[in-house]
């Protein structure tokens, strides 16, 4: 689904928003997570007149 508003949020962190491109891929510009680690955070896409909300959990790898 090409133009679709999804949010990351990351905990503790502010919620990042991007827009999908044509081929339906989002991609977050993330610049706070320096520290290495794994962090939790949740992918959100909000409905619109022909979809559903859906709400994804993930996993963030920082090496």
């Amino acid at each position: 689904m090409k133009k679709a508003k999804v949010t990351l949020k990351i905990k503790g962190k502010k919620a990042i928003k991007a827009k999908t491109n044509s081929k339906g891929k989002a991609v977050f510009k993330i610049k706070k997570l320096t520290k290495k680690g794994t962090y939790k955070a949740t992918v959100t896409f909000k409905a619109n007149k022909y979809y559903n909300k859906v709400t994804k959990k993930v996993k963030i790898r920082v090496k």
